[in-house]
C-alpha cells in the first residue's frame, strides 16, 4: 500500500523553515541597525569629548598665563612689589610711632594704669562697667602696650590710650599673674604704687585700689 505524505505537514514545515529565515533575516538587521546606532553615538561623544578637551586647554593655557603675569608682577623691584613692602612698611609704622608716642605722652594731670604680666602664658583681661565693655584682649607676659586713664581723658590719643570710668570692675582670666602699675594723678613717669591682684574680679577699681582722684 503506497504511503503519501500529507499536505498540512508540508505546510508545517514550509512555515517553520520561513519562519527561521525571517528570524535570522531580523536578528542580522536588528544587529546592524544597532551597530550603526553605536557607530554614530561614538562619534558624537568622541566629538564631545574632543570639546571638553579643547575647552579645559584653553582654560588651563588662560590660568597659566595669569600664573605668569603675576609672578612677573611679584617680582622683587616690580610695582606691585614695591606696593605691598610700601604698605606693610606704612602700617607697622603707623603702629609703632602710636606706641613711641604713648610712651612719650606723660600727663601728670591726669591718672592712668599700667598691666604688666607675669610668667609664660597670655591672660585675657576685661574692663567694664554694666554691660559697657571698654577693653577686652588678651595680653602676653610682659608690659602691656595699653595706658587705662580713670580721671580724664589724655592729652594725646592713640589706639592705646583707653579712658575707663574711675568705678570700673575689672576681670582676669589667671588671678596673681597681673601687676596693675598706678601713676597716680599729679605724678610723673613713675607708678605711686604697684597692685598684684589675687582674684579674678576687681569690683570697684577707684574704691579697690584707694585711688587718689580730685574733686
Amino acid at each position: 500500500m503506497p504511503v503519501t505524505t500529507g499536505t498540512g505537514g508540508k505546510r508545517k514545515g514550509d512555515f517553520l523553515t520561513s519562519f527561521l529565515v525571517f528570524l535570522l533575516i531580523s536578528i542580522f538587521i536588528s544587529g546592524f541597525a544597532l551597530s550603526i546606532v553605536s557607530f554614530f553615538y561614538y562619534l558624537s561623544q568622541k566629538k564631545q569629548s574632543e570639546r571638553n578637551l579643547l575647552a579645559l586647554s584653553q582654560k588651563i593655557d588662560t590660568l597659566s598665563n595669569r600664573v605668569s603675569k603675576l609672578e612677573e608682577l611679584l617680582k622683587a623691584g616690580t610695582g606691585i612689589e614695591r606696593i605691598i613692602t610700601s604698605a606693610n612698611y606704612l602700617s607697622n609704622l603707623s603702629v609703632d610711632l602710636e606706641r613711641i608716642i604713648e610712651e612719650l605722652t606723660d600727663d601728670p594731670t591726669t591718672g592712668y594704669i599700667r598691666l604688666f604680666v607675669i610668667g609664660q602664658d597670655n591672660v585675657w583681661v576685661t574692663f567694664r562697667k554694666g554691660n559697657e565693655v571698654y577693653f577686652s584682649r588678651e595680653l602676653k607676659p610682659g608690659l602691656a602696650p595699653y595706658k587705662f586713664y580713670y580721671f580724664k581723658e589724655p592729652s594725646i590719643q592713640t589706639q592705646y590710650s583707653i579712658k575707663v570710668p574711675r568705678d570700673c570692675s575689672i576681670v582676669l582670666g589667671k588671678p596673681g599673674v597681673v601687676y596693675f602699675l598706678v601713676y597716680g594723678v599729679g605724678t610723673s613717669k613713675h607708678p605711686t604704687k604697684v597692685v598684684i591682684w589675687k582674684d579674678s574680679r576687681v569690683e570697684n577699681l577707684e574704691r579697690d585700689f584707694s585711688l587718689y582722684i580730685p574733686k
